[in-house]
C-alpha cells in the first residue's frame, strides 16, 4: 500500500518523513509556502538514501534537480539531518518559479514513493498552508499552478489518503507559540507576536475545513489519523517506531525568558476562539 499524508501547519509532517526514511522507505515531499518545489528520498544500499530536488526556474521555465546522498540507518542519522531547506543551500530560491508551469510532469515519479507528503501541490493549490491566499483558493476549487489534476485525483484515488489532526487541542496551539517568530518579536514586539500568531492558527483551522471539503468535492476518499493517539505502525505498515516525544522540541525556538508566558497565550487563545 502507498500513502498520502495531508496535515495542517504543525501536523507531523516531519516525523511522518523521520519515521519511514527509519523504515527505510521512500518519501516524497512537494513543498507549499512560497518556494514551490518537490523532493524525493529513497533507500539505496547499506543505509544510503538518495536525495533529489526538483524545481522550476520562474525566468526560462525549465525543471531543475539537485542530488545529494545522506546515510539515514541510526536513529539519530535520521532525526537529527538537516532539513529539507536548509539542505538547499546549492541555489537561489529567489529563483523558483512561485506557479511552475511544468513541475507536474515531475509528478509520475513522485507518486512512485512510499508516502507522498502535502499531496495538495499535486493538486495545483501551492500557496502557505493555512494562509488567506491557500484558504481562498481551497474554498474556490480554483487552483493557481498548472497541473494534470484529473490525473492526480485518480493516483489519490489508488493510495490510502491520511489526514492527520491533533486531539489535544492545548498542544496543538501551544506548539505554534512555542515556534518563536523572533524577527517579529524584536522588530514588533509580543503583543504584535501573539497577534500573528493567532491569525496563523486561525488560517490553519480553516484550512483544515477546506481540506476535508477539498478531497470530498474531488471525491478523494480519506482517513483521519490522530497524531495523538493514533497507532502509527498500524496504520502506514511500518515494523519499526519511533518515540515521538523526541521531536517534541524540534522546531521551538521561542527565547526561553518567553516560554511560561507562552502557556498563558495559549490558554487565553482556547479561551477566545
Amino acid at each position: 500500500m502507498k500513502y498520502s499524508y495531508f496535515a495542517p501547519h504543525k501536523g507531523g509532517k516531519y516525523f511522518i518523513r523521520s519515521l519511514f526514511q527509519y523504515n527505510q522507505k521512500s518519501y516524497s515531499f512537494l513543498s507549499t509556502g512560497y518556494t514551490t518545489y518537490t523532493i524525493i528520498t529513497k533507500p539505496c544500499n547499506n543505509g544510503y538514501h538518495s536525495y533529489e530536488w526538483n524545481w522550476e526556474d520562474k525566468f526560462s521555465h525549465e525543471l531543475k534537480s539537485w542530488y545529494e546522498v545522506r546515510h539515514l540507518e541510526t536513529l539519530d542519522e535520521v532525526l537529527f539531518q538537516r532539513s529539507e531547506g536548509d539542505g538547499m543551500s546549492f541555489t537561489d530560491r529567489s529563483k523558483f518559479a512561485l506557479f511552475p508551469v511544468n513541475l507536474y510532469k515531475m509528478f509520475p515519479r513522485i507518486y512512485e514513493s512510499d508516502i507522498l507528503i502535502n499531496p495538495l501541490t499535486s493538486l495545483g493549490y501551492c500557496s502557505m498552508i493555512g494562509g488567506r491566499e491557500m484558504n481562498w483558493d481551497m474554498k474556490m476549487k480554483r487552483p493557481p499552478m498548472n497541473v494534470d489534476l484529473e490525473y492526480s485525483i485518480n493516483e489519490l484515488k489508488n493510495r490510502c489518503n491520511i489526514l492527520a489532526y491533533k486531539e489535544n487541542l492545548y498542544d496543538w496551539v501551544h506548539n505554534f507559540f512555542m515556534e518563536g517568530y523572533t524577527k517579529i518579536l524584536e522588530e514588533q514586539g509580543e503583543d504584535a507576536y501573539v497577534q500573528f500568531v493567532t491569525r496563523h492558527i486561525n488560517g490553519c483551522r480553516l484550512f483544515e475545513k477546506y481540506l476535508k471539503n477539498l478531497l470530498e468535492y474531488y471525491r478523494i476518499p480519506y482517513e483521519t489519523f490522530s497524531l495523538d493517539t493514533g497507532d502509527y505502525c498500524k496504520t502506514f505498515g511500518l515494523s519499526k517506531s519511533i518515540d515521538i516525544s523526541l521531536h517534541d522540541n524540534r522546531f521551538t525556538t521561542l527565547p526561553d525568558i518567553l516560554r511560561e508566558k507562552s502557556k498563558t497565550w495559549t490558554e487565553n487563545y482556547l479561551m477566545n476562539h
